[in-house]
């Protein structure tokens, strides 16, 4: 006689799929009416396709079968998932945890440190030629700071005050305004979000249900595998599953652990989980509204417990900090810096957004089909076990650590907007971090339960123990042999004064190096520069201050934006304008075909005046 729960499972399995195919069939149906009233120019506006239909197709292709699951654990498991009341009332759970962590793996969470910080001392220093965009962002934006003592008035950044306040951290560290300062700046950062990473892994393996040498073991592959997630990459081209950006979300699940998990809720930890997100906001703009959305699930939460002033001390610690924050930056920075949050969000989806490729049947057609559909895939895939482990009663799973799981998924679920608006294979890559912890988590749990149930009994903890130590000795060991290079470890202060010392010519291409020449004597007596292309190194190069704070000119494409443009153009009034470079356009399309009436100004008032290599220089018309 076949086993009930056999079908059921079988069943719950096709439901499932069948969801999932359902939703590919779905997906192109899902056509959102365009609308484009401020008329931004992007891949999207040309093909009249509206960036929220990115949104909606993911929100529902990974919605049904999360929802046609729950549905069927509800119909086919009844009896064994745990009751709705019980779920939202917390009470004392019935599973013994044993939360503290043993003396073996204390002593490999120290290795892994002081492995990370060898790692980073013999890293290789980033030599690479500049990559004019991406790294015009920061080094633009940073002396448009350095000089005018302005953050958000001075530059319209695209992801937050971090590109300003970052580089001049660095040239103050080291006395020195060079790009190799600048560069340091990943890797140390990177180390922070290593050592983060591994704390985070420390703490998830408090709540594992292994005994203490499968918790080692536990620890050391997950720490490993965590740490293969980031690397001492380039500021601006980080992306790595983990890059520098998530240094807050790290904290931000660390402090959610401390209070959900562990129970530690005091209002120094409350403290901690307003203030995250609010100084988020600020140097890393969309990381800080997607903590913002995620503090919804606070209030829940504090709501179920009966806990409702901790979610007042939230609103009162929020509200504090943007008075604080009026007072520190001053009125006309402060809303300087809202008008651009605005702005950019209300405009980025059609300035810089790519259609979603259709998960399944565009692999083979697009690019970044296959990478889209394994983000797709794996944000179901983390939200069914998420949903399981939360339902199922006595899974060995207490209630605190499924609430905090909640959370995990929830922040998953939200962090994947930044694929959605630039869907390429790197965005997509770098939003995949947490479904994939999670499987991880879940899926080692598994694995190493029924290894120890299997071998508990029949292999003695002395031996476990010293398979692990000798495991861990000879992992390690081959990483320093591959990865550690001692001789950048003893050649370190020689290596750093010199890298941070080089000529910005170093890092530039011939083409560039000769514009760079020529503008610095034809703007010796000019305040400023104003660059209309994409590479945006020139002011910094010129050591001069951008004349608009549109120093990254193809993100100013709506009609305010431009109004905007030309009001502080006219008022800096340049004599010069960087007008176009052939080298790099973003998505084949240019920025007078993106800025149609600040071109429109340009052309009016503007001539050109030289051509150097694969740049055009307009001059004041007399």
């Amino acid at each position: 006689m076949i086993n009930q729960n056999y079908i059921s499972n079988i069943l719950i399995f096709f439901i499932t799929i069948f969801s999932i195919i359902i939703s590919t069939f779905l997906w192109p149906v899902i056509n959102l009416p365009y609308s484009n009233p401020e008329n931004v120019v992007g891949v999207l506006s040309l093909i009249k396709y509206s960036p929220l239909n990115n949104t909606v197709r993911y929100v529902f292709f990974v919605g049904l079968p999360l929802f046609s699951f729950f549905c069927a654990l509800l119909f086919f498991k009844k009896e064994q998932l745990i009751k709705f009341k019980n779920f939202i009332t917390f009470e004392n759970s019935n599973i013994e945890y044993k939360t503290n962590i043993n003396k073996t793996i204390n002593i490999f969470y120290f290795f892994f440190i002081i492995y990370i910080l060898i790692e980073f001392l013999s890293n290789e220093l980033p030599l690479a030629k500049l990559d004019y965009l991406h790294d015009g962002d920061y080094l633009t934006a940073a002396k448009n700071y350095s000089i005018t003592n302005k953050i958000w008035i001075s530059s319209f950044s695209p992801h937050g005050a971090s590109m300003i306040l970052y580089p001049n951290i660095m040239w103050k560290i080291f006395d020195t305004e060079s790009i190799g300062a600048y560069r340091l700046l990943t890797s140390f950062l990177i180390i922070i979000v290593k050592i983060l990473s591994i704390h985070f892994v420390y703490l998830l393996t408090k709540i594992v249900f292994l005994n203490n040498s499968y918790k080692s073991i536990f620890f050391i592959i997950f720490s490993l595998i965590i740490l293969s997630m980031s690397n001492f990459g380039i500021l601006d081209r980080s992306y790595d599953l983990i890059s520098f950006r998530d240094l807050y979300l790290f904290l931000f699940l660390i402090v959610s652990f401390n209070i959900v998990a562990l129970k530690k809720c005091n209002y120094f930890n409350v403290f901690l989980i307003s203030i995250i997100p609010s100084i988020t906001i600020l140097l890393h703009t969309d990381i800080g509204i997607y903590l913002y959305f995620s503090l919804l699930f606070y209030f829940l939460y504090f709501f179920l417990s009966n806990d409702n002033k901790k979610s007042l001390f939230i609103i009162f610690i929020i509200s504090s900090f943007w008075l604080f924050s009026l007072i520190l930056f001053g009125a006309d920075e402060l809303s300087v810096f809202i008008t651009n949050v605005i702005s950019i969000s209300s405009s980025i989806g059609f300035t810089h957004g790519l259609v979603y490729p259709d998960p399944f049947f565009d692999i083979g057609e697009l690019k970044h089909a296959s990478r889209a559909t394994k983000g797709l895939l794996l944000q179901i895939i983390a939200g069914l076990i998420i949903i399981y482990k939360v339902l199922i009663n006595n899974h060995n799973i207490k209630k605190d650590n499924k609430f905090f799981f909640i959370l995990v998924f929830l922040l998953s679920f939200i962090f994947y907007h930044t694929a959605l608006v630039r869907s390429d294979s790197y965005h997509i890559r770098m939003s995949c971090d947490l479904p994939i912890i999670i499987i991880i988590f879940f899926t080692l749990e598994y694995l190493l339960f029924y290894i120890q149930s299997f071998f508990d009994h029949k292999i003695k903890k002395k031996v476990i123990n010293f398979f692990i130590y000798i495991s861990f000795f000879i992992i390690i060991s081959f990483s320093f042999w591959l990865k550690i290079d001692y001789s950048n470890i003893t050649n370190l202060k020689e290596r750093y004064k010199k890298f941070v010392n080089l000529e910005d010519e170093y890092f530039m291409n011939n083409g560039t190096k000769a514009l760079i020449d020529y503008m610095k004597i034809e703007t010796s007596k000019d305040t400023c520069v104003q660059n209309f292309t994409y590479e945006l190194t020139i002011p910094y190069f010129l050591k001069k201050p951008s004349c608009t704070p549109y120093y990254s000119s193809f993100l100013a494409g709506s009609k305010s934006l431009q109004k905007s443009y030309i009001t502080i153009l006219k008022k800096s009034d340049p004599t010069f304008i960087v007008y176009k470079s052939d080298k790099f356009i973003i998505d084949g399309i240019d920025i007078h075909e993106r800025l149609i009436n600040v071109n429109m100004y340009i052309k009016n008032n503007y001539s050109l005046h030289k051509k150097i290599n694969h740049f055009l220089i307009y001059k004041k018309k007399i």
